[in-house]
């Protein structure tokens, strides 16, 4: 619901692509700055209440951004700020959430586990951009904003209600945060297979993902359906990634594949390529359809390998080179591609990233060929170290 309204507000305001793309990129820029230090919090202090000061700030956050929106005084200067803001409270938690999660249901659930939360995240993308969309038409952004504000408060009644197992208590040492980073990345460069996967993450979250920053700019110029109409799409790529997130929890119970994992990637730039060619409405509802499920096999997978190739005591500060370069990157991807399609257009930009994703995720396959055997089950089954 943020999402859209926001979307819809800054284009509003501004009728420029690029200041979209702007905003985005402030609201994700945090993750660059801040991950690994994230990771080494999350490796050193209590991950739950980290998280839950997390949420709580985002709420907070939110609410403002609604309070300024229903009274009329905002401002693209508030609205950037307060995505910068959010994104920093963002960026803070995120490391502690991927890893909170092998504490709570162990390694050989961690696929289902990673898979059942993307089906939540995504029943989200669903519901909530086709209730914003609405809102939006009938009533402006605020009350979405209200809504999202209201979430952020039960999620942190969860997180302070959740007990973790009496085991998963963080280990205490003597060292500096310098320290703590230095290891982690130590660690992974001496792992070809696990720096590969992390350097792959950033392939569709510079090149492909800037689709979901210029979407109101397709629902507004490309297919003239308006704010109904990019609830319409954005929830058509939700429903998309909903069903890729229950085929992957059905489907590979035992764990990630690297061969579903590589066509994921490959499915998504031929997804993203037709949005950017389609004209009408059904098609390009079809193409982020296609797009959603696509991602969510791919990062589901990715996600998985990473969190099943972290040793315990490291898995804060690995997650967190996870969280910077599936996401941290965005804001790389965001600006160029409002920049350019401030220029040249939407859909030669999306077209552009789609190509660039082929010939860089091609280079990854033939520097790295063992991604192709990876297998989830395997990697459990292995004696992990700690």
């Amino acid at each position: 619901m943020q999402g859209t309204a926001l979307g819809w507000l800054v284009l509003a305001l501004t009728n420029s692509p690029a200041l979209l793309g702007f905003v985005s990129a402030a609201s994700t820029a945090p993750v660059l700055l801040l991950s690994l230090y994230a990771g080494v919090l999350a490796d050193r202090i209590d991950r739950r209440r980290l998280l839950a000061g997390s949420q709580a700030a985002q709420g907070l956050f939110a609410a403002t951004l609604a309070l300024l929106t229903m009274t009329h005084l905002v401002a693209f200067w508030q609205i950037a700020v307060l995505a910068l803001a959010a994104g920093t409270a963002q960026a803070l938690g995120s490391p502690a959430f991927q890893a909170i999660v092998p504490a709570l249901v162990g390694r050989e659930a961690v696929a289902n586990a990673i898979a059942l939360n993307s089906v939540q995240f995504n029943l989200s993308r669903i519901i909530g951009p086709v209730v914003a969309g609405v809102l939006v038409g009938l009533a402006g952004e605020a009350p979405s904003f209200w809504l999202n504000a209201i979430s952020f408060g039960a999620v942190v009644y969860v997180l302070m209600s959740i007990q973790l197992p009496a085991d998963t208590a963080l280990e205490r040492v003597e060292q500096s945060v310098w320290g703590h980073l230095v290891d982690g990345l130590n660690y992974v460069r001496s792992e070809r297979v696990l720096s590969v996967l992390l350097l792959l993450a950033a392939v569709p979250t510079v090149f492909l993902l800037p689709y979901l920053t210029l979407l109101p700019v397709f629902a507004r110029d490309i297919l003239a359906i308006g704010a109904p109409g990019l609830g319409l799409l954005t929830a058509a790529m939700g429903g998309g990634a909903l069903l890729g997130a229950l085929a992957v929890a059905m489907l590979r119970p035992g764990g990630a594949d690297g061969r579903f994992m590589l066509a994921g990637l490959a499915v998504m730039v031929l997804g993203v390529a037709a949005f950017a060619l389609s004209t009408a409405v059904f098609f390009s509802c079809l193409a982020l359809a296609l797009t959603g499920a696509a991602q969510v096999w791919y990062f589901t997978s990715a996600n998985t390998f990473v969190q099943l190739l972290s040793p315990g005591r490291l898995r804060g500060r690995i997650l967190s080179l996870y969280v910077l370069t599936s996401f941290g990157v965005m804001p790389l991807g965001s600006l160029a591609a409002g920049v350019l399609a401030q220029q040249f257009g939407a859909p030669a930009t999306l077209l552009l990233g789609a190509g660039v994703a082929a010939v860089c995720g091609s280079a990854a396959i033939l520097a790295c060929p063992a991604l192709w055997s990876l297998r989830g089950d395997a990697l459990v089954a292995r004696h992990a170290p700690t």
